[in-house]
C-alpha cells in the first residue's frame, strides 16, 4: 500500500528543512550544498498557498490574515535592524534598504494570494483594464522586492493554472528546474563565480526546485491535524525561528 502524507505531515516535514537552511543562512554551519536538499520547501509552500486559496471558506480572509503577519514580520525587522544600527553593505550606512532588509515569505505569499484573486476577477471578466493593470504592477512587485518572488512566480502560475493536476504541474516546474540550471551552467562556463562545476551548481541552485515534486506526489489532499496549534504553528515559527537567527547572528559579527 502506497504510502501518502497529509499537509500538516508535509509542512512539518518542510519546516524542518526551513530551519536547516536558515541555520546555514544565518550562522554559516553546514555544508555550502546543504541548499540544494532545502531548496524545495518555499515551493511546497507556495503550492500550499494554492491549495489554501481553493479550498478556504473566505480568500478575504485568507489574504488578510497572511498579509497581517506580513506587516507583523516587517516590524520586527524594522525593530531589529534599528535596535543593532544594520548598515547597508555597499554603503556602509543606515538607509531606507539596511531599515526594512531581512526576509519575509509573508509578504510573498500575500502578494500571491492577490495574484490569484486578480486572475480570477480577469478569468470572469470583471473589471478588465483594472484587474490586468494590477495584475501587471503585483507581478512587477512580486519579482523584484518579495523574497524569492522572482524564483517563486513562474513557480505559482503553474500551481494555480494546473491545480489538481500533479503531472502537468510536475512538467512545468520540471521545465523551470532546466532553465534553471542552464543558467547555473553558463554562470560557471562564464567563470563569473571563480568556483568549481559543483560549488557552482550549489550556489545557484534555483534548479533543484524540483524536489518539490516528491512531497507533492506523496500529498494525499487531505488537510490532516486540525486544531489551532496546527493552523497557527507556521505563523509563529517562521518568524519567531528568523528574529532568533538573525539576532544571534548580529551578536556574534559585531
Amino acid at each position: 500500500m502506497e504510502k501518502k502524507c497529509n499537509a500538516y505531515q508535509l509542512k512539518i516535514f518542510a519546516m524542518i528543512f526551513m530551519i536547516i537552511e536558515h541555520i546555514h543562512t544565518f550562522l554559516n554551519i553546514g555544508p555550502y550544498w546543504i541548499g540544494l536538499f532545502t531548496r524545495f520547501v518555499a515551493p511546497l509552500f507556495t503550492f500550499f498557498i494554492v491549495e489554501g486559496f481553493y479550498k478556504t471558506s473566505s480568500r478575504k480572509k485568507y489574504f488578510l490574515r497572511t498579509f497581517l503577519f506580513s506587516i507583523i514580520m516587517l516590524a520586527g525587522n524594522v525593530l531589529i535592524n534599528l535596535i543593532f544600527k544594520v548598515t547597508d553593505p555597499v554603503t556602509n550606512t543606515m538607509n531606507f534598504y539596511s531599515i526594512v532588509q531581512g526576509l519575509n515569505i509573508f509578504m510573498t505569499f500575500a502578494v500571491f494570494i492577490l495574484l490569484m484573486m486578480l486572475i480570477e476577477k480577469i478569468k470572469k471578466k470583471e473589471k478588465m483594464v483594472l484587474s490586468i493593470f494590477l495584475f501587471s504592477i503585483l507581478s512587477l512587485f512580486s519579482i523584484l522586492f518579495t523574497e524569492g518572488g522572482s524564483v517563486l512566480y513562474p513557480i505559482l502560475l503553474i500551481m494555480y493554472f494546473f491545480y489538481g493536476n500533479k503531472k502537468k504541474i510536475s512538467l512545468g516546474i520540471s521545465l523551470v528546474a532546466i532553465i534553471n540550471f542552464v543558467i547555473a551552467f553558463f554562470n560557471y562556463r562564464s567563470g563569473v563565480t571563480g568556483t568549481d562545476f559543483f560549488r557552482n551548481m550549489a550556489l545557484y541552485n534555483d534548479w533543484a526546485n524540483f524536489l518539490v515534486i516528491i512531497p507533492i506526489f506523496l500529498y494525499d489532499g487531505s488537510r490532516g491535524k486540525n486544531t489551532k496549534f496546527a493552523k497557527w504553528f507556521f505563523y509563529i515559527i517562521y518568524p519567531l525561528h528568523i528574529w532568533i537567527l538573525y539576532i544571534t547572528s548580529l551578536l556574534l559579527n559585531k
